[in-house]
């Protein structure tokens, strides 16, 4: 039996502060002062974050949405990991995980799907030089050998991206290294080839916060969900082109949450949408809005290009070689 929220929040909120947790949010030690003020847009917003979203007329209506798993579970074997990765400011706070503040998607060696407004501060673009991306592991403060940690050498919104209705949510980041998929600890997961059909089975996977406002997971958390008709997400406040929703029926608990954004949402093995907002966390009679990847598929791939793949691949072999080529003039001199 699933614990209530109540006991949920208790002893998550006792663990956050035995481990010194902080807010999965953008600080302004890692971004600066100007953009340190609008942390929502990419994590937890602290109490000044959340007055401002309230009273700040230039945030229009999102100060209903806190961009984004709650009610979800961590399964014994994680499959689905694999393919997820954490986004995370380039320098830890106090030790190494504490820097998580969205989720992606390994649809590339060399490229992670993410959401747009993960690569802005509110309306402030947050520089690639100041972000990594962690993959091969569900927990998100452990460090083992099958971590690969990986700087980001270009950050790409969608140019149609609007942060103040989360319109074009979608975006890449494009890394300095390949990845290394080895098929159990990280892996590419295949883009969607149509938008999925209501009542499609799907498990939206994060180190999002497991209650509203509540604290971080150290382990990832999955959260299965069903894929809404067009005439429920219609009716979501902010719902529009490009967007799907899902929820669970049965238990509205079950939803993303603050942290989860930019993670994928997966229906068998295929990445089918994004995390991007939501109202509130598992609240009822509502549903999580994720990206629509099928109505991005020709931007993702045409900003994924295989070009920047074989460069970044090139550039490594070529200073592999040179390394072998050091090392046999050593051996012969």
């Amino acid at each position: 039996m699933r614990p209530s929220k109540f006991v949920v929040c208790v002893v998550m909120a006792v663990m956050g502060m035995a481990s010194h947790w902080p807010p999965s949010s953008i600080g302004s030690d890692d971004l600066g002062k100007r953009e340190s003020a609008t942390t929502a847009a990419t994590g937890l917003p602290d109490a000044k974050m959340q007055k401002m979203l309230v009273t700040n007329p230039d945030y229009g209506n999102t100060s209903e949405f806190h961009f984004l798993i709650t009610g979800g579970y961590r399964p014994e074997t994680n499959n689905l990991v694999k393919y997820v990765v954490s986004v995370r400011t380039n320098r830890e706070r106090k030790f190494f995980g504490d820097n998580h503040f969205c989720g992606g998607a390994v649809v590339s060696s060399t490229v992670i799907l993410t959401a747009a407004h993960c690569l802005y501060s509110g309306t402030t673009r947050i520089k690639a030089s100041r972000m990594q991306v962690v993959a091969g592991t569900p927990r998100r403060l452990q460090r083992t050998g099958q971590t690969q940690v990986r700087d980001v050498h270009a950050a790409k919104p969608h140019p149609k991206y609007t942060p103040k209705r989360l319109k074009n949510d979608i975006g890449l980041l494009l890394l300095k290294k390949p990845l290394n998929p080895n098929g159990h600890f990280v892996q590419i997961i295949p883009l969607s080839t149509a938008t999925p059909q209501p009542g499609l089975k799907c498990t939206v996977v994060g180190w999002g916060t497991v209650i509203q406002f509540g604290p971080t997971p150290d382990e990832a958390v999955n959260g299965d969900v069903s894929v809404n008709d067009n005439a429920f997400c219609d009716s979501l406040e902010g719902f529009g082109k490009g967007m799907i929703c899902a929820s669970d029926a049965a238990d509205h608990e079950v939803d993303s949450c603050q942290g989860d954004s930019g993670g994928p949402l997966m229906c068998d093995n295929i990445v089918v949408g994004v995390v991007s907002f939501g109202a509130g966390c598992g609240e009822p009679n509502s549903a999580g809005v994720y990206s629509n990847v099928y109505y991005f598929r020709d931007w993702i791939k045409t900003n994924s290009s295989t070009r920047y793949e074989v460069a970044v691949n090139l550039q490594l072999l070529l200073s592999q070689l040179l390394l072998l080529l050091i090392h046999v003039s050593i051996n012969v001199y």
